[in-house]
């Protein structure tokens, strides 16, 4: 997997490394593209201090300002350098710390968690609980949970299935209600490739 920094047209070699301190890191990814008003679901490849690489459905042009989130309290913002394919390299507007960038936070004293990037999008849904089926719709969702609006009631922390047509059908939790309103975590994540597809076909709420 091509390591380089995102927005050069060429691999760095070792000694330019070593005398700008650069660290090109390839990763996979997870990510929310915000530009001219719309989201799209993106897989960050590789990241370094200055820039990244992305790929995802519909990549922006050459010039287009754009923000990508990894999680909640992660964002970058930067000016597309280079587009080919489904591929687009990033430079990005300051320069950030790799390694903080890329830790997950897991600790208690956190009072707000957080997040998977979430798309708001209204999609069919149905959760399986106690062996009914109860339809409902998205509110929005990211590969973690999701919220949704439900035809009944569930119970906070009941164990669910959530069905989604041409994404997964997989194992979760009710983590809050409010009104015909829930909140649900997934017990592993969604598969990405189907539900970026997925997003690109639903309308936005």
């Amino acid at each position: 997997m091509n390591t380089a920094l995102a927005f050069q047209p060429e691999m760095p070699d070792d000694d330019h490394e070593r005398r700008t301190g650069q660290r090109h890191i390839s990763v996979l990814r997870v990510a929310r593209g915000v530009w001219e008003g719309r989201d799209q679901l993106c897989v960050v490849r590789n990241i370094s201090a200055d820039g990244l690489m992305f790929e995802c459905l519909h990549p922006p042009a050459v010039g287009q300002a754009l923000a990508i989130e990894l999680r909640s309290d992660k964002q970058m913002r930067g000016i597309v350098r280079w587009a080919k394919d489904q591929g687009a390299g990033v430079e990005l507007e300051e320069p950030i710390n790799v390694e903080r960038m890329l830790k997950e936070e897991r600790g208690s004293l956190l009072r707000v968690r957080p997040r998977s990037p979430r798309f708001a999008r209204c999609g069919p849904l149905r959760l399986i609980a106690d062996g009914e089926t109860i339809p409902g719709t998205t509110l929005d969702i990211s590969i973690t949970g999701l919220s949704c609006r439900i035809d009944q009631p569930v119970q906070k922390d009941a164990p669910v299935v959530v069905a989604i047509d041409d994404v997964a059908a997989t194992n979760a939790l009710v983590r809050w209600t409010k009104g015909d309103v829930a909140g649900i975590s997934f017990e592993k994540p969604l598969p990405w490739r189907p539900l970026q597809l997925w997003l690109d076909q639903m309308p936005a709420v």
